[in-house]
């Protein structure tokens, strides 16, 4: 009996310890969709919204799950409100010509995570705000 106890402690323990995995158990609410971290590539954090309707590849998140802080990207989908003089790749590594720029601050540099981002329409200046809150049953705000 005590020796599983210890047995279980150390198992409880070791795994509190270890980095948490962020992908997919990452969701947050914003003022337009719900936004999911999907996957990663390299550096690259991938993160869907909308039901699949647009799709945000952040450089440098990929793999960070503490200590997190203000990252750049895009943000792609099938259609916008502009129609881009150039194309940037999809999800799927198929052009569109609906992209535009994304910056994300972490609000809390843990997961989970509050954070606020600014976006804007193919080359212009980011003038669009965003909050994301998570959805989990592990923050409290």
């Amino acid at each position: 009996m005590k020796k599983s106890i210890i047995f279980l402690a150390a198992f409880v323990l070791s795994t509190a310890l270890l980095p948490h995995k962020a992908i997919a158990d990452e969701k947050w609410s914003t003022e337009e969709y719900d936004v999911i971290y999907q996957d990663e590539r390299n550096r690259t954090a991938i993160w869907t919204y909308g039901d699949g309707f647009g799709t945000v590849f952040i450089d440098g998140l990929a793999g960070v799950y503490t200590g997190r802080g203000s990252y750049s990207g895009y943000w792609v989908q099938e259609s916008s409100s502009l129609r881009c003089d150039t194309f940037r790749e999809d999800a799927n590594g198929e052009p569109t010509y609906y992209w535009g720029g994304f910056e994300i601050t972490f609000i809390d540099p843990d997961f989970p995570s509050r954070w606020e981002a600014m976006i804007g329409l193919c080359d212009l200046e980011p003038t669009i705000s965003l909050t994301g809150t998570p959805i989990t049953p592990l923050f409290e705000p």
